[in-house]
């Protein structure tokens, strides 16, 4: 413990300042409605069991000030109003198109073949896939037009603002993003020295032809994280893609109740576990104890201890809040939800521990009331 203490210490004292200078030194759209040129885009909008916010995604997309678009709804059997609400809208409007999948595919996992069914009948030389529980502001889509052909890029994404609506979202969800920017650091996803690569599902702005020449969603039709499969993909074929953050341009709502949330970290750090050894998921486990509940539960001894001792485990826990707090400034609700983190960090915890046992004895991840093993 004598070792482990000051090596936490330092350890989340260094994650602050990359976590610090990682988040001045990545890019913010900001307003630009001087595109280059103005090709089309085919929008894509993969979508089950949305109806609480297909309307919402539908109508700020036809608000957008660049017009040159077509939008395709990809219904991915659903089993609630989501497809007669999409339907609706659609009629009303020339540009807005849907398409129904009407039986589950068993050789695709996620929403693979949605986005797959919904570039085949695009027409448009970009592509861009959102998600359905998106709102995206008038200027979003041209503001990003211009920063896409400006940075000379292949492939855009953006880091959409979170709005949770419920007490688990905002409790649960904020770990994620924030062990996201810290494991897999926009600063190193941008470089092109290093291997880390993923896209964000929320927005993925990618020129139509390098999506066909690396095989689109088909060529990773059976992977649970398609989002990192995708980007691995282009960075590995030396394409040039950038991650940026979309301030208030794009909106992402979460899911609701306690379930949902966890399904949601499940999914997000199988990433991490399922093209590994058994070995590397268990020591995984352990740095998360030590990283993340050991500084919390080292608190209850805190009078025991001697006080160089004591007064690092503070700086510990204050190094963890500060870096956790940074994530705020892209989250829609109370950072009073920091003083939650040591049980946050133990759902996230407890979470991991559920990812590699279900890995490794073949068990089900569900996601969107469909479960997925791994292949």
């Amino acid at each position: 413990m004598e070792i482990i203490i000051p090596i936490l210490a330092l350890s989340w004292f260094i994650i602050l300042l990359f976590r610090i200078f990682s988040f001045f030194n990545i890019d913010k759209l900001s307003l630009d409605e001087n595109p280059l040129h103005n090709p089309l885009i085919s929008i894509i909008i993969p979508a089950r069991n949305e109806k609480l916010n297909i309307l919402r995604c539908l109508e700020s997309i036809k608000k957008q000030t660049y017009s040159n678009f077509e939008v395709i709804v990809v219904d991915d059997n659903s089993t609630d109003d989501t497809y007669h609400i999409a339907n609706q809208f659609c009629q009303n409007d020339d540009r807005f198109s849907l398409l129904k999948l009407n039986n589950d595919d068993k050789t695709w996992v996620g929403k693979n073949r949605a986005c797959h069914e919904g570039s085949k009948i695009s027409n448009g030389s970009l592509l861009l896939f959102i998600d359905a529980d998106t709102e995206h502001q008038t200027h979003s889509i041209k503001s990003s037009l211009s920063y896409m052909q400006n940075s000379n890029l292949d492939v855009f994404t953006m880091f959409p603002q979170l709005t949770c609506s419920d007490f688990w979202g905002k409790l649960i969800l904020p770990i994620l993003i924030s062990m996201i920017n810290i494991l897999y650091s926009p600063l190193l996803l941008n470089s092109k020295s290093t291997s880390i690569a993923y896209l964000i599902g929320g927005f993925i702005l990618i020129k139509k032809q390098i999506y066909d020449d690396i095989g689109g969603h088909e060529s990773i039709k059976s992977s649970f994280v398609e989002d990192k499969s995708l980007g691995e993909r282009l960075k590995k074929s030396g394409y040039n893609l950038k991650l940026i953050r979309s301030g208030n341009f794009v909106t992402t709502y979460s899911n609701t109740g306690f379930t949902n949330n966890i399904d949601a970290i499940q999914r997000a750090t199988s990433a991490s576990f399922i093209e590994s050894h058994l070995f590397l998921g268990l020591t995984s486990i352990f740095l998360a104890f030590i990283g993340l509940v050991l500084p919390y539960f080292l608190i209850f001894f805190i009078t025991s201890l001697e006080i160089s001792y004591s007064v690092l485990i503070l700086l510990t826990i204050t190094f963890m809040g500060i870096s956790y707090l940074i994530e705020f400034a892209d989250i829609n609700h109370s950072k009073l939800y920091i003083l939650f983190q040591p049980i946050t960090n133990l759902i996230f915890f407890y979470c991991m521990i559920v990812s590699v046992f279900k890995i490794y004895s073949n068990s089900s991840f569900v996601w969107r009331g469909r479960a997925y093993t791994k292949k």
